[in-house]
């Protein structure tokens, strides 16, 4: 069992102070300080004081961070349901509250409730969820499809690679293009694959992209404005460039001759000076200009100090100062064509990718789609741009307080989009004359996804910027600091501190200049220890030819693998020792244990292995490639053998799978000797063997299965109702459940977007690349092995550092570079470049790569920050080194420096390690309390003898009942057959559609806004209508939004499309189930009003005239709201979009409908 925490007053009183919900805030916090629990205080707080749960919004970093924040606020609220008097002043005084009254704890025991009864729930959502919400709300203004979806990553790539594809073999086919000119010189410059990698990230950054091409009036202005970057003309030539390199005025090639002839007679330098120009002046082509060059450059193509010796340049003055003056023109023409090259290198890939982009484009509008960088650029440019007035006001009457969590991972975009939409928050007393604030949390340290836009001075920012205008409204702002670790003991803490003291290492991970503040433990906080354990290193291993070595294995003798079993080792004995778990009074578990990496790579696989062979339980990797899994290969296989019965291996690796379980000498039993297919085989020794005979069963129901469902269907009962799940995670274990999960949500996926079918879902699958992320967060007593990326938000008493000499860099040398936009106001896009051989950089180029370098190296150490702050009690920094020096500045060299010569570091001698043991503690270990004894582990209910018993059949129900079908079995009126020409109909057809468009979404509009949006809106969609239709169109529909009878349908508070869902009772039988959905509904002090838009043509001019199956709807809408809303009348009305008319039904009608259905109280 835990122990209480102490914790200091201090702490508590910060704490309280932040979460004061009268005041704006910026809280930095160290690691494990509790700014989630502050956060979540602060929204309690809110909610004590009287705030709208509605108008409360909290952004968090991630959909899981989002849940968390709710599961957190949810289950503090409902506890207090339960909790006497006493006990809730207990907690109400934790939070900050000084007066309790008796009315105020009936408040806090009705917070849970009115939580959940807010219409949309509390806001707890990432930013990209909030920027769906706005532009569903205010699809016109931000000029969005008006049923938009949201591409998911899975979607986005798929939809990319088809793009990329389709522009690519536009290419190919069409060599003359611009686009085909752009494909043959790019590939001049990489192979297909590296390519192909290139356009990906160059389409992964299309916004950026987009963004410089668009700011320079195109394609053409762009590449012009990359010449001019890059110092180069936007004409010149390498062909130009290559002829004045050997052409040039100051060396003729008429004289080469004649220098090597000079040359020849000095020293043994001057004779090869002599031999190059000799074959300078003999070669021709490209041949003789790498000849000439290799006169003034050496090998790494920089320039010779010295063309000639001494003596050649005291005897010929005249020409030792021509080759030095040549030397210097050759180099800058050098210069001048290396630009060029990367020029015409970047604008071949900037051509490529913009046509995948803007195709990528258009199938997103066909589709009706938007992804993720579209959700934050739409609703920058809304919130943004000066027209939408009333989006504004509709929002500042929506929100008065905006909370921010992990507030240093917020993109520029993302920032702007807060900005805007807290910018009235400091105008003065507002409008309606309360307090509203904003609150960000974060750590500018743990910034460690630029890869997403993130940028940690960002935060440093935003905070000035609050700040002052706080300050100009005199408005109260705070800034605080949260310094002590509710995670880490003192030892860790220490070693973090000194890690990070220098200018040179804080500078990396903080803008603060007095650098990182100091991390400070609970007093009873286990002191813990930070470990350094020497480099391992490879053992001598045995020389084997080629065809012997292994070919992608890592090998036995590699230090990865020797780490990893000393590491698997140590976790095994402590374990075993009863170690103990920190501050907590128990012994160490698996589930305590958390192994770091920077990548997925060699370590981390043999990691995961060494924990297997030695018998530790571990969870397995944090990422999987899904159709790499074992258990989707066999399931893949198996969908090949059905597919194609002929396939032999597909069938003996579905054989060999849990699916069938054929063990080797079986297989061996079938296949040998067969002189037809294995399938063949396998019928045939059904008769002498029972294994093979229910493989054959087996076989022969799946291929039925198949035959007659989808892939989802097929699959679900393959692992379901056949038990394949089961013999599935009886070899492979739990940690297969995600991956089948993933696989059959796939399955689903891949049926709601395609035709289903077997085969096309198999290579689909294939062709997705989907990778499995594992919810590492989950309690299970398993060793976590993970990347720090991954780790981020975690903690673990016991936390390896295991591959710690990865040198100081991004994941691999940037090829895509952003040169800086010189002399161009802040905020310009700057042009994107492919870059080359780093000896090739242009200066531009150069500069650039440089501070791609430095950013690279500053998060380097913000995610050593971020592994070393996930330790609670113990930190064992180790790492392999190989046959060269480890890179300067890896993590386990700077740990090593920065606590070299620290007070409180000893060298121990520990067995298993072949030099002694580096060991940092800060203050002496305290005595550990004796564990308490552990709670024997429950024992697991017994299985239910029903759970696995065949359904029975269902009692039969009614099905749900929409109301547009609730007619369909009695007569229906055939409509009247029309004689209007085509072009008619047309017209007809488009003057109903849009006039429901118009009706659903004008009432959003500001009244005085309405006619010039319809006008736009019918300008681009109407071009069937002739000017005259158009203008009688918007006044119809105007006319109809200004009935003083049905004014309120469709004024402030009316909704639009929403579901009906409810039970009827009828005069006999089951109840009535009735689901539909009403165009239009409001509901008044008065009365509740619905509509539903009918497009007929002609309309009808009478009640008597409209088809009764429509009365019959809205009675059942009536009926169904009516429940809802008993003091007060539902009016009902039929809104004709053809003429447009408004058509109200009358009580009578409805009652009449209702009774011919058997509905009880159908009285008017």
């Amino acid at each position: 069992m835990s122990r209480v925490r102490t914790i200091p007053d201090v702490v508590t009183a910060v704490q309280t102070e932040a979460a004061d919900p009268g005041v704006s805030a910026f809280v930095s916090a160290n690691a494990g300080s509790g700014k989630t629990h502050v956060l979540a205080q602060r929204v309690i707080r809110l909610l004590l004081a009287g705030v709208d749960p509605a108008r409360i919004l909290c952004i968090t970093f991630t959909k899981a961070a989002a849940a968390n924040m709710a599961d957190r606020v949810f289950g503090q609220l409902a506890g207090w349901i339960s909790l006497d008097d006493v006990a809730l002043d207990l907690k109400l005084r934790s939070l900050g509250v000084k007066t309790i009254a008796a009315r105020d704890r009936e408040q806090a025991r009705k917070l849970f409730a009115a939580a959940l009864d807010t219409p949309g729930g509390l806001k707890v959502e990432t930013i990209h969820a909030f920027c769906t919400r706005l532009l569903q709300r205010f699809p016109f203004e931000a000029a969005v499809p008006a049923h938009f979806a949201v591409l998911d990553e899975r979607a986005t790539d798929e939809l990319l690679d088809r793009a990329t594809m389709a522009v690519l073999l536009d290419a190919t086919t069409s060599r003359d293009s611009p686009i085909g000119r752009a494909l043959t010189s790019a590939l001049a410059a990489a192979a297909d694959q590296t390519l192909r990698d290139l356009v990906r990230e160059a389409v992964f950054r299309r916004h950026a992209l987009g963004a410089w091409i668009e700011a320079h009036g195109g394609l053409a202005g762009a590449l012009a404005d990359l010449s001019r970057s890059l110092g180069v003309a936007p004409d010149d030539t390498i062909e130009v460039i290559e002829k004045t390199i050997v052409d040039g005025p100051l060396l003729p090639s008429s004289e080469w001759a004649a220098v090597a002839a000079v040359c020849k007679g000095g020293t043994s330098n001057d004779q090869k000076q002599c031999a190059r120009f000799t074959a300078a002046a003999a070669a021709a082509g490209p041949e003789q200009l790498e000849a000439y060059l290799d006169v003034f450059l050496t090998g790494k193509r920089e320039p010779r100090k010295n063309l000639v010796t001494s003596g050649i340049a005291k005897k010929h003055p005249a020409l030792a100062e021509r080759l030095a003056r040549e030397r210097d023109r050759v180099v800058t023409l050098v210069a001048q064509r290396d630009a060029v090259v990367c020029r015409d290198r970047t604008a071949a890939l900037v051509t490529i990718a913009a046509a995948v982009i803007a195709r990528y484009g258009v199938e997103k509008n066909r589709r009706g789609l938007l992804d993720y960088d579209d959700l934050i650029d739409k609703t920058l440019a809304l919130l943004g741009a000066t027209t939408p007035g009333w989006v504004h006001y509709k929002l500042d009457r929506a929100i008065d307080h905006v909370l921010i969590d992990e507030a240093q991972d917020t993109s520029p975009k993302q920032w702007e989009i807060i900005r805007l939409l807290v910018a009235e928050f400091t105008a003065g007393e507002g409008a309606r004359g309360m307090r509203r604030t904003v609150f960000a949390v974060g750590d500018e340290k743990q910034s460690i996804f630029s890869f997403q836009g993130a940028v940690p001075k960002e935060f440093a920012r935003m905070r000035r910027h609050f700040e002052t205008a706080h300050n100009a409204s005199g408005l109260a702002f705070l800034k605080r600091d949260f310094k002590f670790s509710f995670r880490s003991g003192a030892n860790i803490l220490g070693a973090v501190d000194a890690v990070f003291a220098t200018p040179e290492m804080f500078s990396s991970v903080t803008s603060d200049e007095a650098g990182v503040p100091p991390h400070e433990a609970l007093p009873d906080a286990a002191p813990g220890v930070v470990e350094l354990w020497p480099l391992t290193r490879a053992d001598p291993r045995e020389e084997k030819e080629g065809w012997d070595a292994p070919f992608d294995a890592t090998i036995e003798t590699s230090p990865q693998v020797t780490l990893a079993r000393k590491i698997a080792q140590t976790i095994r004995d402590l374990i075993a020792s009863g170690a103990p778990a920190g501050h907590e009074n128990r012994p160490l578990k698996a589930g305590d244990v958390l192994v770091l990496v920077r990548q997925r790579g060699p370590m981390f696989q043999a990691v995961i292995r060494a924990l297997e062979e030695a018998g530790v339980p571990v969870a397995g990797a944090d990422r999987l490639a899904l159709t790499e899994h074992v258990a989707i290969v066999d399931l893949m296989a198996l969908a090949d053998a059905i597919l194609l019965p002929t396939d032999d291996l597909a069938l003996a690796i579905a054989l060999k799978s849990p699916l069938f379980g054929f063990d080797d000498d079986q297989l061996f039993d079938v296949a040998h000797g067969r002189t037809g297919t294995l399938h063949a085989a396998l019928v045939a020794a059904a008769g002498k063997s029972p294994a093979a005979a229910a493989a054959a069963e087996c076989y022969a129901r799946c291929t039925e299965a198949a035959r007659q469902q989808g892939p989802f269907g097929f699959y679900s009962w393959l692992l379901g109702a056949e038990g394949g799940r089961a013999r599935i995670l009886a070899r492979l274990g739990s940690e297969a459940n995600d991956a089948l999960d993933e696989f059959l949500s796939l399955a689903l996926d891949y049926e709601r977007r395609e035709t289903p079918s077997m085969q096309g879902f198999v290579a689909w699958l294939r062709a997705a690349e989907s990778e499995i992320k594992r919810d590492m967060e989950i309690t299970r007593d398993e060793v976590r092995v993970m990347t720090v990326h991954g780790a981020k938000g975690l903690e673990a008493p016991l936390v390896f550092l295991a591959d710690t000499t990865q040198p100081p860099s991004g994941p691999r040398p940037p090829r895509l570079l952003t040169l800086s936009a010189e002399n161009a106001p802040p905020g310009t896009p700057g042009a994107l470049v492919w870059a080359g051989r780093k000896e090739q950089d242009p200066a531009a180029v150069a500069t650039a790569r440089a501070a791609a370098a430095k950013e690279a190296e500053d998060e380097y150490r913000r995610l050593l920050y971020v592994a070393m702050t996930r330790a609670a009690h113990r930190l064992i920094v180790c790492g392999c080194a190989g046959t060269r020096k480890p890179p300067e500045g890896c993590w386990h060299d700077l740990i090593r420096t920065q606590l070299a010569g620290q007070p409180g570091v000893t060298e121990e001698t520990v067995e298993g390690h072949d030099a002694p043991v580096s060991i940092y503690r800060k203050v002496p270990d305290a005595p550990v309390p004796a564990a308490e004894p552990q709670a024997p582990p429950r024992a697991e209910a017994p299985e239910p003898t029903w759970l696995r018993l065949p359904l029975g059949e269902p009692e039969s129900s009614a099905a749900a009942l929409s109301p547009s079908r609730a007619h369909e079995g009695g007569p229906r009126r055939a409509p009247p057959r029309s004689t209007d020409t085509e072009a008619t109909r047309k017209a007809a057809m488009a003057r109903g559609r849009l006039a429901h468009r118009l009706l659903q979404s004008l009432p959003e509009i500001a009244p005085d806004r309405r006619a010039e949006t319809a006008r736009t809106v019918l300008a681009r969609n109407a071009d069937v209508l002739d000017d005259a239709a158009r203008e009688t169109l918007l006044g119809d529909t105007l006319a109809i939004l200004a009935d003083p009878r049905f004014a309120a349908l469709f004024g402030p508070g009316s909704r639009a499309e929403v579901p009906i869902l409810g039970r009827l009772p009828r005069r006999e039988g089951r109840p009535l189930l009735v689901s539909g959905q009403v165009d239009r509904l409001a509901v008044t002090d008065e009365a509740v009003l619905i509509a539903d838009f009918k497009t007929n043509r002609p309309a009808p001019r009478r009640l008597a005239d409209a088809p009764p199956e429509y009365v019959t709807q809205l009675a059942l809408y009536r009926a169904v709201l009516r429940t809802l809303w008993p003091d007060r009348p539902v009016r009902t009305a039929l809104v004709w979009t053809d003429t447009p008319d408004l058509m109200e039904v009358s009580a009578d009608a409805l009652a009449a409908a209702l009774d011919r259905l058997g509905v009880l109280g159908a009285a008017p």
